[in-house]
């Protein structure tokens, strides 16, 4: 590999010296950095050194962390939607089900969730916010309720304090700042978590639906959430399974929308 000779490590694995040539950094700096001296290593070389040593996810978030990016600690490039999250989407129909980031823009979504409003893949912006903001349809759909975007926007701005780093949030906010009702609730200052208020939509295809959606949080990557629309009444329950009897018979796009 043409890597120097040196002393070997007191513990299992690479030496001190290939650490250093596969990371691209000096020896005597990554000592420093072992013994925890305050030479506050730059996000770029945090990510070559835990490349260099194949660290588990675990592990290279708490370098990161160590390193003061907590950001990054939260979210240590473990990939996007892996086979796990996506059979989950699938074990919870018919109950509505999609995995959002910290900006709540859609990383995947099952079938239900597809069609709770329309037809999701057809929708270049998946943003839950621009959505609800800009799209008649799901203005409609959520029956212009004034709290679901109280809602919303709380939690945005809740997400916004936690993960600041983002380089998606000015454009986003320059963007959702155009709407008066945003700007409004974003400067009052509201923030939440999660929030267990039913919501009401009606569905093009199966009618009114009452539903309340928990969030868990990805443990492997906390930008990420996983949310599960739960119906509140058995007439809801109902109306989610023919629902997917449509799409499961690819009827739902021919089907006669809900009047």
């Amino acid at each position: 590999m043409g890597l120097p000779s040196g002393t070997r490590r007191r513990v299992t694995g690479l030496r001190r010296e290939e650490v250093t040539v596969l990371a691209h950094v000096g020896t005597t700096w990554y000592t420093w950095l072992e013994q925890g001296r305050d030479i506050h290593p730059s996000e770029e070389v945090l990510v070559s050194i835990a490349e260099a040593l194949r660290l588990a996810p675990e592990e290279r978030a708490h370098l990161f962390r160590l390193g003061g990016y907590r950001g990054r600690a939260e979210s240590p490039e473990t990939g996007a939607i892996d086979d796990r999250l996506q059979t989950m989407l699938e074990t919870v129909m018919p109950f509505p089900a999609m995995v959002h980031d910290v900006v709540y823009q859609w990383q995947s979504y099952n079938s239900t969730y597809r069609y709770l409003v329309g037809d999701a893949d057809e929708i270049t912006d998946g943003s839950c916010i621009v959505q609800l903001l800009e799209n008649p349809e799901w203005k409609h759909a959520f029956r212009d309720d004034p709290n679901e975007l109280r809602l919303l926007t709380a939690k945005l701005r809740t997400s916004f304090a936690e993960f600041p780093d983002d380089p998606r949030w000015p454009n986003l906010l320059e963007r959702l700042r155009r709407h008066t009702d945003f700007s409004r609730h974003w400067d009052s200052g509201n923030v939440v978590r999660e929030s267990s208020t039913s919501k009401v939509i009606d569905n093009p295809w199966v009618g009114r639906l009452d539903l309340i959606s928990v969030g868990f949080v990805v443990q492997e990557d906390r930008r990420l959430t996983l949310s599960v629309h739960q119906p509140t009444n058995p007439a809801s329950k109902d109306r989610l399974e023919q629902l997917q009897r449509l799409i499961d018979s690819d009827e739902v796009t021919a089907a006669s929308r809900y009047a």
